[in-house]
C-alpha cells in the first residue's frame, strides 16, 4: 500500500488555475524531488498537502486513510491539527521563533500538543535530533546567533520532532549561500539514506538526481513528467522538461 496517494488536486486563486489536477502516489521510505520553473505550482502543492491551503478538488490518502476530500465540508480546527501531523514542512525562510533557543524551537510543538511525553523525554528527543543535525554544541543558542545553514538544520529537526509520515521541503536551500547550502543538503542526503519518506521541492538538479528515487517535473500546474531521478534529469522525454533543464545549464 502506498504511504501517500494524491488524486486530482486542483487549486485556483482569483480565478487563476495554479494546480490543474495533480495525481501521484509514493511508497514509504521513498524520496521524491519536485522540479519546475517558478510559478509551476510546486509550493502551492506542498501547502495543500500540509493543509495550509485547501484544494478546490481532489483527495489525499495517507496509509490507506482518506485524510482530505474536497467534496466534504471544510475541516474544523481540531481535524486540521490532526491531519497536519501526517506531514512535516521545512520552509525556505526557516520560520524559527526568535525568542526561543534551538532546543526550545525543536520541542515547542510536541510540548504544546501534550502528547504524553515528559519534559525530560522531550528535551532528550530534541537534543538527539539536534545532534543528528550536527548542532549538539548549539542547543542553547538563539536563531540570531546561528548561520542560515544552522537555522535551516534546526528547522529540519523541528519538523522531525513530530514524527511525520512524510517530510516536505520547500526549496530548503534557496535562502542560503553555496557553502551553507552544502550543510543542509548533506543532512537531507543522510535522511534519504535512512529511508525517510520525503518530498523535496528543489532547484538543485544534481542533488535531485543523486538523492531522489523519483523526480516529478511540474509545468503550469500539472505533472508533465515523472520517472526515475537519473532518467528525468539526464534523459528527459518531454520537450518542455528538456527546455527547462537546458535553460538551467546555460
Amino acid at each position: 500500500m502506498p504511504i501517500l496517494e494524491v488524486n486530482n488536486i486542483k487549486k485556483k486563486f482569483d480565478h487563476y488555475n495554479i494546480l490543474n489536477g495533480i495525481s501521484f502516489s509514493m511508497e514509504e521510505g521513498q524520496a521524491i524531488s519536485i522540479i519546475g520553473s517558478s510559478g509551476s505550482g510546486k509550493t502551492t502543492f506542498l501547502r495543500c498537502l500540509n493543509f495550509l491551503e485547501r484544494p478546490d478538488e481532489g483527495t489525499i490518502v495517507v496509509k490507506g486513510e482518506k485524510i482530505f476530500d474536497a467534496s466534504m465540508p471544510p475541516e474544523n480546527p481540531k481535524q486540521l491539527r490532526e491531519r497536519r501531523l501526517h506531514f512535516g514542512l521545512v520552509f525556505q525562510q526557516f520560520n524559527l521563533f526568535p525568542q526561543y533557543t534551538a532546543l526550545e524551537n525543536v520541542i515547542l510543538a510536541p510540548r504544546l500538543l501534550k502528547d504524553g511525553r515528559s519534559e525530560q523525554e522531550l528535551t532528550d528527543m530534541g537534543m538527539d535530533l539536534l545532534d543528528q543535525m550536527g548542532l549538539a554544541d548549539r542547543v542553547n543558542q538563539y536563531p540570531h546567533q546561528l548561520s542560515g545553514g544552522q537555522q535551516q538544520r534546526v528547522a529540519i529537526a523541528r519538523a522531525l520532532a513530530l514524527k511525520p509520515d512524510i517530510l516536505c521541503f520547500d526549496e530548503p536551500t534557496s535562502a542560503l549561500d553555496p557553502e551553507l547550502t552544502g550543510e543542509v543538503l548533506r543532512v537531507i542526503r543522510n535522511l534519504a539514506e535512512k529511508k525517510t519518506t520525503m518530498i523535496i521541492v528543489t532547484h538543485e538538479m544534481a542533488f535531485a538526481r543523486d538523492v531522489a528515487d523519483e523526480v516529478i517535473f511540474m509545468d503550469k500546474g500539472i505533472i508533465l513528467e515523472k520517472g526515475p531521478a537519473e532518467q528525468v534529469i539526464n534523459n528527459p522525454k518531454e520537450e518542455r522538461t528538456k527546455q527547462f533543464l537546458s535553460n538551467l545549464n546555460n
